[in-house]
């Protein structure tokens, strides 16, 4: 119950640079994605999961998005506090599905009845994700950060904060323990919150179809058929671009190349780091920096990481405050990676216009 007592090398990749949007872009608002959990942190869905009651699961899904805690962890804490009982009343006092005591309830249930199991939960991933936010203070490893909150949820964050750590109650370090058994672990480095609607089964592995020969540099080899430089991040990106729309390499010519939108590098400008500049002269693309949505390419300028010719990485998922990337050549030379990265330790994000092919 809520209390009783992440430096790369840069990438440089060149563009054959001829319509405007015409038909449009595909949908490029990307969700859920299939693919192995790498070292890096890629993310799997948590869609399907039969531990979560059927009429609940929508509401785990908003609070997990909101709070940044995996929705297998929210709900084994739930099953934890009430069984999934939301009339449930503890000895001490705790109400509802989530197992608020009033005077928290009253804090945090925005006025509604604790009783009420939707706006409970609810209540939970408002008050899970400011008692997250307090507890990775204490720890920047995500596991771990998961494991406090849990723990302040139980003995409150006073107490985590006296003990620097999960304080020595029984109760509560039971508390923990069962609902991180219960939940498969803490879930940290494969949580898949805020995302929306398209599946696309290469996310989290190096498919990639132009990486041979591994490791290699592309410069002197053919150029892709996206027109950039093989195994630099650029042309990666614009193959997880294209396969976000459907494309395969067996149907001809991509439909998202710098040639198909009208643009094409100016006096001054090559490379990841001239991306920006280039983009945001098509209709409906823009840059956000502390916003970003799986789909939108993280982009780094000229300056801002080393090698001086900029990056570009395809954001994969959004988890909590960190953002998970798919790179080519970024710490490895022309090799693929993922990473874990605070969101505002990328200098922007592009976002392409959501619009449908016609």
């Amino acid at each position: 119950m809520p209390y009783k007592t992440a430096a790369g090398a840069g990438c440089l990749g060149a563009a054959l640079l001829g319509l405007v949007l015409g038909a449009a872009l595909l949908l490029l608002t990307l969700t859920v994605f299939k693919g192995p959990a790498s070292a890096g942190g890629v993310c799997r869905p948590e869609t399907g999961d039969e531990s979560i009651p059927g009429e609940y699961r929508q509401a785990i899904a908003e609070a997990s998005a909101h709070s940044g805690i995996p929705q297998r962890v929210l709900a084994a804490q739930i099953d934890q506090e009430s069984g999934w009982n939301p009339e449930a009343v503890s000895p001490a006092g705790a109400q509802g599905i989530a197992q608020f005591m009033p005077n928290t309830w009253t804090q945090w249930g925005n006025g509604a009845d604790p009783f009420d199991p939707q706006a409970a939960i609810e209540a939970q991933g408002r008050y899970m994700k400011h008692l997250h936010d307090q507890m990775s203070s204490l720890s920047g490893d995500g596991n771990e950060a998961i494991r406090l909150t849990l723990a302040a949820y139980n003995a409150g964050p006073g107490a985590v904060l006296e003990h620097n750590g999960v304080p020595p109650f029984q109760e509560t370090q039971q508390y923990v323990q069962t609902i991180t058994t219960a939940a498969g672990g803490t879930g940290g480095a494969d949580a898949c919150n805020g995302l929306g609607e398209l599946s696309i089964d290469g996310v989290g592995e190096d498919d990639y179809p132009y990486r041979e020969p591994v490791g290699v540099d592309g410069w002197g080899h053919p150029r892709s058929t996206f027109g950039h430089t093989q195994r630099q991040c650029t042309d990666f990106v614009m193959w997880r671009i294209n396969q976000a729309m459907g494309w395969t390499p067996d149907q001809g010519k991509p439909p998202f190349t710098f040639a198909n939108l009208g643009v094409s590098y100016g006096p001054g400008q090559s490379g990841a780091g001239s991306w920006k500049d280039i983009l945001t002269q098509v209709d409906g693309v823009s840059v956000h920096t502390n916003d970003p949505r799986p789909g939108d390419i993280a982009w780094w300028g000229y300056s801002d990481i080393g090698g001086g010719y900029g990056h570009v990485g395809f954001v994969a998922a959004v988890q909590g405050d960190n953002v998970i990337i798919e790179h080519y050549n970024l710490d490895t030379p022309n090799t693929y990676s993922v990473t874990s990265t605070p969101i505002g330790d990328v200098p922007g994000y592009i976002r392409l216009p959501a619009t449908t092919q016609e």
